[in-house]
């Protein structure tokens, strides 16, 4: 069973994603590439922010690589536009030789509501 994952640059442009990321938040894997799409247009605000507060806080502290938290997913698809789905979610971030953030890889686990 995949995991619905995604990596995208310090900036918030999604470079790659798989398909099950992909049919989380109603969009196609090609459009899930090249900076097409932000992580941030796919979240909710206060999923962004929170993302954005943790991000900063661990971004240069080399001791700290993984984060997880929750946050909410708005799906693109046309047909569900504006779907919410929450989702507990880890990122963690890769680091070049001196240490800077050069991009994150972000995991998802839908938590369904019953």
């Amino acid at each position: 069973m995949s995991m619905p994952a995604c990596l995208w640059r310090r900036t918030g442009e999604i470079y790659r994603a798989n398909k099950e990321f992909a049919t989380l938040v109603g969009v196609t894997v090609d459009a899930l590439r090249d900076g097409k799409l932000a992580i941030y247009e796919l979240m909710g605000e206060q999923s962004a922010v929170n993302f954005w507060e943790k991000y900063g806080s661990i971004a240069f502290d080399k001791g700290q690589k993984a984060v997880l938290t929750s946050c909410t997913l708005i799906t693109r698809d046309r047909n569900k536009i504006g779907k919410k789905q929450e989702c507990c979610f880890s990122f963690t971030i890769r680091r070049d030789r001196y240490n800077i953030p050069i991009c994150i890889v972000g995991n998802f686990i839908p938590i369904s509501k019953g």
